[in-house]
């Protein structure tokens, strides 16, 4: 999100009041703020359609806030916006080629995220914390594992939580110092709520990456990381959500240092080699087990 846009009238009026807004409400101003550049391509139908609510509770929503309709929204963001959104070609509706601008336009947004001050508290949350335990449940499980699993190369005492045993007794060893995130996409675990104000409640540090829609997420953690999966595609599209994982640990390496994470990889890729090993090395002369 572009910091100008975030530190706005708008942004400000719904952080503001975020506190008061109901479950549905708290969807629409949760993509509001993730969305501030494309509001101008948007209608209340449009709106309504990502988040998962009506045009008309949106409509409602808008009007509680000040504004009669959207285009009176639009008309208070385009003096913070500027003409550059105004002056774009929407997307088609329909097709690949707009589902293609969507993604783009949505790992493009995990970029610019990369840059804000929320991101950089983050990565250095990852890096310092003495324990990091990763959680992610259902279409969300693998990703939040293999995030683990990465994270876990470049630095120790990383650890991935089962969430199907449902036990989370890893949940014991987390206190102040400690980092807990949790990969979290509608229709939102209730679950998951619970384990964050466990770890609110140990003294740990709770970072949720989510989509713009989560409506509780605010609630305990100023560590939130929000990235577009509704791309009108049948399921949702995970690639943005990927390529924020992703740069979290690239950005965890460059806090930590390359050749500090070189020479854990190195332990490692000898702790590999005395216990699983491969089956020929190469040129080494080495002759292939049997």
């Amino acid at each position: 999100m572009d910091g100008n846009i975030a530190s706005g009238r708008v942004a400000r009026l719904l952080r503001e009041r975020y506190d008061g807004f109901t479950v549905s409400e708290r969807m629409i101003a949760g993509w509001l703020l993730e969305n501030m550049g494309v509001i101008p391509f948007e209608t209340a139908a449009s709106i309504g359609n990502r988040v998962g609510v009506s045009a008309m509770t949106v409509g409602r929503f808008l009007k509680s806030l000040g504004y009669a309709r959207l285009s009176a929204l639009k008309d208070d963001l385009r003096g913070e916006l500027g003409d550059a959104p105004w002056l774009l070609a929407p997307a088609n509706s329909s097709g690949a080629d707009s589902r293609l601008k969507a993604e783009t336009a949505a790992i493009a947004d995990v970029y610019r995220l990369a840059e804000t001050a929320e991101w950089a508290a983050v990565v250095a949350l990852l890096a310092g914390a003495r324990t990091v335990l990763v959680a992610g449940f259902q279409t969300e499980r693998g990703l939040a594992a293999g995030f683990a699993h990465h994270l876990g190369y470049v630095r120790p005492g990383v650890r991935s939580i089962d969430a199907g045993t449902g036990l989370y007794a890893e949940l014991e060893e987390i206190g102040p110092g400690d980092a807990l995130v949790l990969v979290d996409l509608r229709r939102y675990s209730r679950h998951f709520r619970l384990l964050a104000e466990r770890g609110v409640a140990s003294g740990g540090a709770v970072v949720v990456v989510t989509d713009p829609y989560c409506p509780w997420a605010r609630d305990l953690t100023p560590h939130i990381l929000a990235a577009e999966v509704s791309l009108g595609h049948f399921w949702d599209m995970n690639t943005a959500l990927a390529s924020l994982l992703n740069l979290l640990v690239d950005d965890v390496v460059r806090i930590i240092g390359a050749e500090q994470v070189h020479a854990r990889l190195a332990l490692l890729s000898e702790s590999y080699d005395e216990f699983v090993g491969f089956q020929q090395r190469g040129a080494s002369g080495v002759q292939r087990a049997r």
